[in-house]
């Protein structure tokens, strides 16, 4: 992805929120201890704020399964 929601471009600071909130949600599918599983979910709400608080992405995290 290479702009945000409005079709702006990202900045690098914007690209990297977006890697970091992917690499959440994908860790949110794997099979992780209990208490590495419950904070993984919740830096993945605290950067869902960020990354839809920004336009860079709309989703909700229950549509995701997460």
């Amino acid at each position: 992805m290479t702009v945000d929601l409005m079709g702006n471009p990202l900045t690098d600071a914007e690209a990297r929120l977006l890697d970091v909130y992917s690499e959440l949600k994908a860790l949110c599918h794997e099979d992780l201890e209990p208490v590495a599983a419950a904070n993984v979910r919740g830096a993945l709400a605290l950067m869902h704020n960020v990354v839809c608080s920004l336009g860079l992405v709309y989703e909700h995290l229950s549509d995701l399964g997460v």
